[in-house]
C-alpha cells in the first residue's frame, strides 16, 4: 500500500456534539467496514492528518490510540500505521450488559472491601469455610424473609430459599416443577436467561400475546387450551427487555386467570426495588401458586451473586432445595454472609437508593438524546427502542458494533414466530454519565442516518 494521499481517503467527520477524536475513529471503522480501507493500508502520519482535518495533533493522537485499542489499526516503528486484518475487539461503549450503574456518592469497591474484612473478623471461619447445602442457613433464610416481604410483612422462613443468583433459582424451579419436553408460557420478548435455560433443560417456550398493559389473560387461557402447559413465567416490573411495568389491574386479572387454569406462576423480580412505589407482586396477589425470585445483582451489584426465593409452601421449598443440591449445591457462604450483613444493617437499602437515583439520571439522559422510539419509562437499568423502518434490529446491532457500540437486538429475546422490531439499551455498564452520553449520541447519529453513518433513517 502506498501513502494515504494516493488512497484518496480522508475522514468525513459527522456533525453533532460527539468528541472529534471519536468521530475520526467512527470514520475509520466505517471505511474499513465498507472496503474503502483494506487490511494493510497505511494511514498518513498523525501530524499530516491533523493538518488535513484542521484539528490539533493531540486529537488525532487520541483517535489513533482509541483505534488501536479497538484493533482497527496497528503501528510499526519506522514504517507507519496500518489497517489491521482482524475484527474489531470489544466495543468502545457497552450498552448491552444490564448491570447496575456505580451508585452515586458511594464507593462500592471500598464498601465491599471493608465489608468482607469485617465479616471475617466477626464470623466463625468454620461457618464461612463450610458447605451450606440446601435452602440456606436459618439466619440467611430469615434475612431473605424480611427482604422478600412487602409492607413490612415477613414470610414464614420455611418458604424461603437462598441461591447463588436468580439463574440458579430459576433453574431449580424449572427442574422441580417441569419435566423434559414440558412447555413454559412467557412473553413473546422475554429474558434471554430463560431461553437459554429452556434449551439446556430441553423444555419448550410458548409465547403469549401482550398489549400495552402486559400479557393478556384471554390469550393465556387460549394458549393453555392449545399447549396444556402448567408453568407461567412473568417479569412484570420493568420487564426485560421492554422495560414495561404491568399495572395492578392486569396483575389481578392474570392472578385470577392463573388460579382458574391452575397454573404455577414464576415471578422473576430483579428490578422492582428500582421503583419508589412498585405495584403489588404476584407473591402478594397469588401466594399459593407463585414462586417469587428476587436477586441483589440488579439493584446492588453482580458482585453479590445472592438471590432469595419465596415458594408457595414449605414442601415446594424443599423440592427447590433438592434441585439446588443437584446443580449449584449452595450459595457461596462468604458472599451470602456479606449480603445478609448489608441487608440487616440497612446498607443494602442505602446502596439500592443510590443505584435508583443514578439509574433515573441516566434514563433522563437517554430520553433527551433519543426522544423518538423510546418506550415510556423513567426508571430502571434499561429501555426499549422500537424501530419503525424495514431495517431489522440485528442489522442495526451489527452497524452499531462496527461503530464501537454494543446493543441488544430483539432477536436475543424472541420466542415464537412473531418478532417485534426493536432493541434494548442497557444504561448501567458505562463507567459514567459522560461516556453514556457519547455512546447514545453516536447511536442517535446512526438512527438519524447522519453523515458518516451511511445508513437509512429509522
Amino acid at each position: 500500500m502506498t501513502g494515504e494521499s494516493e488512497l484518496g481517503w480522508l475522514p468525513v467527520l459527522e456533525a453533532g456534539p460527539r468528541p472529534v477524536y471519536l468521530k475520526i475513529v467512527d470514520a475509520l471503522a466505517d471505511a474499513r467496514s465498507s472496503g474503502r480501507l483494506q487490511p494493510g493500508d497505511r494511514l498518513p502520519p498523525q501530524r499530516e492528518l491533523a493538518r488535513l482535518l484542521g484539528v490539533d495533533l493531540t486529537t488525532v493522537t487520541r483517535a489513533f490510540s482509541e483505534a488501536r485499542r479497538r484493533n482497527l489499526i496497528d503501528a510499526t516503528a519506522g514504517r507507519g500505521t496500518f489497517v489491521t486484518p482482524g475484527e474489531p475487539e470489544e466495543p468502545i461503549l457497552d450498552l448491552s450488559m444490564n448491570i447496575p450503574p456505580a451508585p452515586a456518592g458511594l464507593n462500592l469497591p471500598a464498601l465491599i472491601r471493608t465489608g468482607v474484612e469485617g465479616l471475617l473478623k466477626r464470623s466463625s471461619a468454620e461457618a464461612l469455610l463450610s458447605y451450606h447445602p440446601g435452602p440456606g442457613s436459618p439466619v440467611e433464610r430469615a434475612v431473605g424473609s424480611s427482604w422478600l416481604g412487602e409492607a413490612g410483612d415477613r414470610l414464614p422462613v420455611d418458604r424461603v430459599v437462598v441461591g447463588s443468583g436468580a439463574q440458579a433459582l430459576l433453574t431449580a424451579i424449572v427442574l422441580s416443577q417441569t419435566r423434559e419436553g414440558d412447555t413454559i408460557f412467557a412473553d413473546a420478548l422475554t429474558y434471554p436467561g430463560l431461553i437459554a435455560l429452556a434449551e439446556a433443560t430441553r423444555r419448550k417456550l410458548a409465547p403469549v400475546r401482550s398489549d400495552g398493559e402486559g400479557m393478556r389473560p384471554g390469550d393465556l387461557e387460549e394458549a393453555t387450551r392449545r399447549y396444556g402447559a402448567r408453568v407461567l413465567y412473568l417479569n412484570p416490573t420493568l420487564q426485560n427487555p421492554t422495560a414495561s411495568i404491568m399495572p395492578e389491574g392486569r396483575r389481578r386479572e392474570l392472578a385470577r386467570m392463573a388460579d382458574k387454569l391452575e397454573l404455577i406462576i414464576v415471578e422473576d423480580d430483579p428490578y422492582s426495588r428500582l421503583l419508589a412505589a412498585p405495584p403489588p407482586s404476584f407473591l402478594n396477589l397469588a401466594p399459593a401458586r407463585t414462586f417469587h425470585v428476587a436477586t441483589l445483582a440488579k439493584c446492588i451489584s453482580p458482585f453479590l451473586r445472592t438471590a432469595f426465593l419465596a415458594a408457595p409452601d414449605p414442601q415446594a421449598a424443599e423440592r427447590i432445595a433438592a434441585a439446588i443440591r443437584g446443580t449449584t449445591m449452595m450459595a457461596p457462604p462468604l458472599m451470602t454472609g456479606l449480603a445478609c450483613e448489608w441487608l440487616r444493617s440497612g446498607l443494602a437499602a442505602e446502596i439500592t437508593a443510590a443505584v435508583r437515583a443514578e439509574a433515573q439520571a441516566r434514563q433522563e439522559i437517554a430520553r433527551n438524546i433519543l426522544s423518538k422510539g423510546l418506550a415510556a419509562t423513567d426508571a430502571g437499568l434499561h429501555l426499549w427502542y422500537s424501530l419503525k423502518s424495514e431495517l431489522r434490529s440485528a442489522e442495526l446491532a451489527d452497524i452499531a458494533r462496527r461503530r464501537g457500540l454494543a446493543i441488544s437486538p430483539a432477536e436475543e429475546f424472541a420466542i415464537g414466530a412473531e418478532l417485534a422490531n426493536g432493541f434494548r439499551l442497557a444504561l448501567g455498564a458505562t463507567p459514567n454519565r459522560e461516556r453514556l452520553k457519547e455512546g447514545l449520541q453516536s447511536l442517535a447519529s446512526i438512527l438519524s442516518g447522519s453523515p458518516g453513518s451511511s445508513r437509512p433513517k429509522v
